[in-house]
Order: structure tokens, then C-alpha cells, then sequence
């Protein structure tokens, strides 16, 4: 493995370069789902547009469905109903293998449990004929009870699923001695927060293509964080053999999780496709978007912590409900992360620790998969309630977090619990710059002399600073596979081919570099093809800041095995020991003389055309045991207008630990976006639903997402540490950056108007509210 005192000779890793997809992307050649409506029908005569007809009832079951007119409509060509299609019990989750989830849904339900459901699919020649299908469909519903609160439907006898509303039993995890540390403790505050629905919001639209190939194999072509997973979930539920079947992602602008199960979309257009022979097209629109994805889970929370007069916290108690929605999903393992990802940040004095959850089913849309994967959810009670406590102590918050935080060589108590259907698997930190997050933060923020300034600016508005941190481990322990091959060209080039999906988030770039940087070779002497289950090694998905980690390790490895390859091979030439010899810069060369040297292409020519001919290539996979964490703290200042009520995000500085950033440049805007979506999460963003599950806002226009504009200046900064485990060092960097967010701009709120808010998002209404029950 690589070294940390070989930094100074990395010449590609850790530097800054331009994205290997680059060029294909800005010059409009990288194809998109939605680009795909404009040239499907040219690429295919016999095109099927598909939709999907969505239930008018939130709760019920179908007692009559007749599609009798709509098969009228010229151009229709075939009509999926509950009846006709496979009745195979799944569930959407497409990660690990066997799913922590319980099989809870069909392709077509008889039995309705959210508003939008799908009933039916329609494949027609034209989406006119499709569109004008579906309204002539006729269905009746014996409609049941409704039930969209989670606490509600725990206490209901109205079942959404037959055994009841509790999925899969309560989540406890219970280390230590936690009700006589809170007994023992000087000061103990216990308060209750609540977080929301927020929607992944990727601009791009849904889209999904089934066809034949010439060979009768059938392609799936959709935008897919789990190309692996989802052919063996399609091979499952519609019986086509996996051999026969092929996933390959559309070029993917953002994924944010949403597209880490089996979608109905991909469903749908499989199910055609096998049916009639014919290719088969669907593209979401965007209020079908909302309605057919996924979204974050919604939690209740109820924290208890204690610590002595010197601010040493002896114990953290969480307790949660959250709300999954129509079906399983995910809900029970995001709901788990609320802990395991969170709870043991401040155990460098005490090891009490005690999470206690309930996951219910609702007649609402289905959860899912969403960046951080519930961990930013925890984040807001977490850190809140240590703003809290140090108000309670009279203790600056910061040195607070200081005095309590994670340290370099500290076990993680909760890694030694098996949770669910997990592993117990021990993790040390063996890389934690947590610490130096908090400092190094305070410095460049001002926070001691921000402090003392005045809260009270020009007229009616009001200044106030936060800060919070997070902590997100790499990927998911003893959860990931991720495979590699590499092999060189006849010319000194290298390909590279990896399972996992280039999201927009720089996978393919980071695989080069690491792959370069490894082997010898210029950056520009690599090429590389992602995801696709014919041409690509394995993949479990690529979720959970996974990529850079197991990827890149994986990566490592057959570029280990190459450049060994090539090292023998060029020994043979230059009657040297391969001892003798290293690679750099396209270049084999002796050891401290880089003149005696054959170019990687007369190697390869060699091997390719000399006496004793071979393909040289590495191999490599790795499994994502250690699961190292990276932490972020994040500093705001805001300006909260009392009469407007309106919140201005003044100034805003994160720092993180990811490890050796491989692509700087790249991990800098990785946490910005995230800092972006956790403002959203922070002051707009929610689905909002009636009493009859009925979604208010199923589009941009009243589902507010945070545009450029509304995004402050942002400062990004990183505390550089080494993880040994990683490749060259690195930690996940996909979610860090989301962590600190909302709980940094509800301190800094509180801070500015003395009132704490423990309900998100924070929205002008909420502050109106608040500030007319407490006027002085």
C-alpha cells in the first residue's frame, strides 16, 4: 500500500487537474436522460412511450379496475395492470445483498397504501395515445382509513401492512451505563427536535430505455447508482435470467441516493420490453418526480445528555421515531446511522451511550436512500442539544466540543455492537483530525472576537454566529464490494475499467488519477469506462461517500499488479533486477538515475509484439471493512430581519477532514454543494403533505430549493490527515460537507434572537411565530 511519507512524490494525486469527462460534458456530447427524449425515436422506428397511471387514493384496495376504453385508444399497445404482471414480492432497496428490508411491495399492488401509487403502465406508440389511455382508465377503491403521522400509525390498529405499522421491530442499541451516568450527572438537559421531508431535487429528469440487442439480450439503460444490484433485483422480479440481462446508467448529473434502488420506471419499461419485443421509453416529469422517487425520511426526536460542572460529557441518549412511508425501503438502516454515525463523536471522557428508534409505515410516498443516509438528520438534535447544554454551563460551545470530541486511537463502541442484520465489526480510529477541524475553524471564522461583538444591527435586524460538526463514516462497513482491471495498450496507455457509477461527483477522474499515479503514467495516458454490467468489473453501488475509498482501493491494487508487470517485463529488457527499478512519468527507470530508462510504450511494445508475447493487466477488488470516519466543522454568521422575519446567511466556513484530498479541486466543490443542499435543509426545504397524503407542493414553484443566488460566499477549508487504510491516504468526501449545516444556522438563529428553534426547516412563518410568543 501506499506510503504517507511518499507525499512528496506524488505528481498527479493531490494536485490539482482538470476532470477527465470534462470535455465530453461541456461540449454537450455526454448524453443525459432527458437528452434522450429528443433522439430515442430517431434511434428506434418501433418505439413504446411509456406512463405510469397513479393512484387518486392515498389508502385502499382496488375492488375494480377496468381498462376496456383505454385499450381503444389508437396506439396503445398493451396495459400492465396488477393482474398481468408478476406477482413477485421485492423490495426496492438494491444495495446489500441479503437486504436488510423486509419484502413488502409488488410491481402492481392490489392493495393502494400512497396517493400516486402506480396501478397501471401504459405502452403506446405515441405519449399522446399513452396520456389519453390513462385517463380513460376506470378504477374503484374500497378506501381505508388514512394515516400520514408516524406516532399516530405506531399507536393505530389500522394496519398499512398486514403485522402492523412497525417496521421491522425497535432499533436499540444501549452501550455503557446510561440511566446512572444521567443519575450521576451535574447538569442533564433533555429536549425534542424534529426534522422534515426534503426531496433529492436533481434538475434532471427521471428516464429509463429497455431494448433488445441483436444478440436477444435486453439492455436496461438508466441512471443508476447500482447498476450490479439492480440487474440481479430485475433478474428476481421478472424472470429474466442475469446472463440475458444488461444495466449501463445514462450519463448521471447528481444522485444524492436516489437512484440506489429499483426504480418503477425501470420496472415499467423492462416489463414492456420483455412483453411486446419492443423497445420501451418513459421520462418523469417533474411532478412525477416527486411523487415516484424516493425522499428523506422525516424524525422525531427526544435527547438526553449529562455531563459534570466541568462541561465532560458522561452520557448522550437519543431517542427517534421516523416515518419510511408506503413501504420499507431503506428506513430501518437510515434510521440506524441517526446512531452509529454520530453518537460516539464526543466519547473522549465517557462511553454511555443509548439510541432507541421506531421506524413506521405512513400513507405517504415511500422513503429512501439521501445523502448522508440519515446521518444529518441526527446531526440537528445532536449538535442543538450541545449548543444547549453549553448555554446550561456557561461554556463557550466550541471549547465544549473541544473538551469532549473523538481522538486518534479511540474505539468506536458502537462498531462492536451487531445493530439489525449488520456486522459487528471493531473499528479504532485510526485518522481523526475532529479536533483540528474546531480550531482551525474558530481561527479563520473570528469566533472569540465575533463573540464579543454586538448582536443589534441597523433597524430591526439581528446577528448571530453557530457553529456544529459532524462526523460520517467512509462508506459501509463490511457493505461494499468494489472491483478493478486495468491493462496496457500496445501504445504505453492504460484502460481502466470499474463497477461503480460516475455521478457528476468525479469518480472516473479520481480512478484515473490514482490508477495513474500508481502505474507510472501520464494522467493523460489513461482511459476508463464505468458501470456496465458486461464490460465493467463488479460493484455494490457507489453511495455512502464509498468511491473514492473501496474504489480507489481496488484501483490501487490492480494498478499494483500492472506496474509490477511492467517493472518485470522492463527488467528483462535492461537485464536489471526488478528490484532496481520504479516507474514515473511514462518512464521505466533505475533507481536514482531516471537516464538510464525505457519509455512504458517500448515496454508494452515488447510485450505485445517481441519474443515472448503477453497481455499485461492487474486485477484488484477491496471490501470496505475499516469504514474510517471524516469529520466537518462548520461556522455561520447570520442576519435575522424581526420585522421581515427573513434569514440572511452572512458569512459561512467549513473545515473537514477527508483524508489526502485526491482531486482538491474537486472535493472543494463536493463540499460546497453539499453546504448548499444543508441550507435548504436549514431554512425551505419540505414535502408537504395534507391529512389525505396528499403531496401540497410536488414541483420547483412551491417546493423551494435554494438557487445560486440565495447561496452565501463560501470559505472551504480541510485539516489534512493521512487514513492508512485509504488510497494515498483518503476519507469519504460525498456527504461531510451536509453534516454540520443545519444545526450551524439554527445556533446561529438562536443565537441572534435568544430563542432556540428545534423544528425544521427554519422558515420565516416559524420565526414570526416564535418571536410573537417571546416579543422581549
Amino acid at each position: 500500500m501506499v506510503d504517507k511519507k511518499d507525499r512528496e512524490n506524488w505528481s498527479i494525486v493531490g494536485q490539482e487537474t482538470r476532470r477527465t469527462d470534462a470535455v465530453r460534458k461541456v461540449t454537450g456530447k455526454a448524453k443525459y436522460g432527458f437528452d434522450t427524449t429528443s433522439i430515442v425515436g430517431k434511434e428506434f422506428s418501433d418505439l413504446l412511450y411509456v406512463k405510469i397511471l397513479r393512484s387518486e387514493c392515498a389508502h385502499g384496495e382496488i375492488e375494480k379496475i377496468d381498462t376496456s376504453k383505454a385499450e381503444e385508444v389508437e396506439g396503445v399497445v398493451k396495459i400492465f395492470k396488477h393482474k398481468n404482471v408478476p406477482d413477485v414480492e421485492y423490495t426496492s432497496y438494491a444495495v446489500s445483498y441479503p437486504e436488510p428490508a423486509p419484502y413488502d411491495q409488488k410491481v402492481l399492488n392490489e392493495k393502494v397504501r400512497f396517493k400516486g401509487e402506480p396501478v397501471a403502465f401504459v405502452a403506446a406508440e405515441t405519449k399522446k395515445a399513452a396520456e389519453e389511455a390513462m385517463e380513460k382508465i376506470e378504477i374503484e377503491y374500497n378506501e381505508l382509513p388514512i394515516i400520514t403521522d408516524p406516532e399516530e400509525a405506531l399507536e393505530s390498529d389500522v394496519e398499512i401492512h398486514e403485522g402492523g405499522n412497525l417496521i421491522g421491530g425497535e432499533i436499540e442499541i444501549d452501550i455503557g451505563e446510561v440511566d446512572k451516568a444521567l443519575e450521576e450527572s451535574d447538569v442533564v438537559i433533555e429536549k425534542e427536535y424534529n426534522t422534515q421531508i426534503q426531496k433529492h431535487g436533481h434538475l434532471e429528469f427521471t428516464t429509463a430505455l429497455a431494448y433488445y440487442d441483436r444478440r436477444g439480450k435486453l439492455i436496461l439503460e438508466t441512471p443508476s447508482q447500482v447498476v450490479f444490484p439492480l440487474r440481479r433485483k430485475l433478474s428476481e422480479i421478472i424472470g429474466v435470467p442475469e446472463n440475458k440481462l444488461r444495466v449501463k446508467p445514462l450519463e448521471i448529473g447528481t444522485g444524492f441516493g436516489d437512484f440506489n434502488d429499483i426504480g418503477h420506471e425501470d420496472l415499467a419499461v423492462s416489463l414492456v420490453t420483455k412483453e411486446t419485443g419492443r423497445p420501451a421509453f418513459i421520462c418523469y416529469n417533474k411532478e412525477e418526480q416527486f411523487n415516484l422517487t424516493r425522499r428523506k425520511l422525516a424524525g422525531k426526536f427526544k435527547v438526553r445528555l449529562g455531563s459534570d460542572k466541568e462541561g465532560n460529557i458522561n452520557v448522550i441518549d437519543l431517542q427517534a421515531v421516523t416515518d419510511s412511508g408506503a413501504f420499507s425501503n431503506h428506513g430501518q438502516t437510515v434510521t440506524t446511522k441517526v446512531a452509529t454515525n454520530g453518537l460516539p463523536m464526543y466519547i473522549k471522557n465517557a462511553e454511555n451511550l443509548r439510541f432507541t428508534a421506531k421506524v413506521a409505515y405512513t400513507n405517504k410516498p415511500p422513503s429512501g436512500a439521501f445523502r448522508t443516509y440519515g446521518v444529518d438528520m441526527g446531526s440537528f438534535p445532536r449538535e442543538s442539544a450541545i449548543d444547549e447544554l453549553a448555554k446550561e454551563l456557561d461554556m463557550d460551545p466550541v471549547e465544549l466540543r473541544i473538551k469532549n470530541a473523538l481522538r486518534e486511537g479511540q474505539e468506536d463502541p458502537i462498531s462492536k455492537v451487531k445493530v439489525g442484520k449488520g456486522r459487528a465489526i471493531a473499528r479504532t480510529v485510526r485518522s481523526c483530525g475532529f479536533k483540528d477541524t474546531l480550531e482551525k475553524g474558530s481561527e479563520k471564522f473570528g469566533w472569540k472576537e465575533k463573540k464579543k461583538e454586538d448582536k443589534e444591527q441597523e433597524g430591526s435586524k439581528k446577528r448571530g454566529i453557530g457553529v456544529a460538526s459532524g462526523m460520517q463514516e467512509t462508506g459501509v462497513r463490511g457493505g461494499e464490494l468494489e472491483a478493478c482491471h486495468i491493462k496496457l495498450n500496445d501504445d504505453g496507455t492504460i484502460f481502466i475499467t470499474v463497477g461503480g457509477s460516475e455521478l457528476g461527483q468525479g469518480l472516473e477522474t479520481v480512478a484515473s488519477k490514482i490508477a495513474a499515479e500508481t502505474v507510472g503514467v501520464k494522467l493523460e495516458d489513461t482511459d476508463i469506462i464505468s458501470a456496465d454490467t458486461d464490460n465493467t468489473m463488479y460493484s455494490d453501488g457507489i453511495y455512502a461517500s464509498g468511491a473514492t475509498y473501496t474504489m480507489g482501493n481496488a484501483v490501487v491494487e490492480a494498478a499494483e499488479e500492472l506496474r509490477d508487470k511492467i517493472i518485470e517485463k522492463a527488467a528483462e529488457m535492461m537485464e536489471k533486477d526488478p528490484e532496481e527499478l520504479e516507474t514515473g512519468d511514462s518512464k521505466v527507470y533505475v533507481k536514482g538515475n531516471e537516464e538510464e530508462s525505457l519509455t512504458i510504450k517500448e515496454v508494452a511494445t515488447d510485450a505485445f509484439h517481441g519474443i515472448r508475447r503477453n497481455q499485461l493487466e492487474g486485477y484488484g477488488d477491496a471490501e470496505d471493512i475499516a469504514a474510517p470516519f471524516s469529520f466537518a466543522t462548520h461556522f455561520a454568521e447570520v442576519e435575522v430581519d424581526e420585522d421581515t422575519y427573513d434569514v440572511e446567511v452572512k458569512r459561512y466556513v467549513s473545515v473537514s477532514d477527508i483524508g489526502t484530498p485526491i482531486n482538491p479541486e474537486e472535493a472543494e466543490g463536493q463540499i460546497e454543494g453539499q453546504i448548499a443542499m444543508g441550507l435548504g435543509f436549514a431554512l425551505s426545504e419540505e414535502m408537504v403533505f395534507d391529512d389525505e397524503g396528499e403531496l401540497q407542493n410536488p414541483g420547483l414553484e412551491d417546493y423551494k430549493m435554494l438557487t445560486a443566488l440565495d447561496v452565501p460566499n463560501l470559505e472551504t477549508h480541510f485539516v489534512e490527515t493521512f487514513e492508512p487504510t485509504g488510497p494515498y491516504g483518503a476519507k469519504g468526501a460525498g456527504e461531510i460537507g451536509l453534516l454540520p449545516v443545519s444545526p450551524a444556522i439554527a445556533n446561529a438563529i438562536s443565537d441572534a434572537l435568544g430563542i432556540e428553534f428545534r423544528e425544521l426547516p427554519i422558515t420565516k412563518e416559524k420565526i414570526m411565530e416564535k418571536l410573537n410568543k417571546n416579543p422581549d
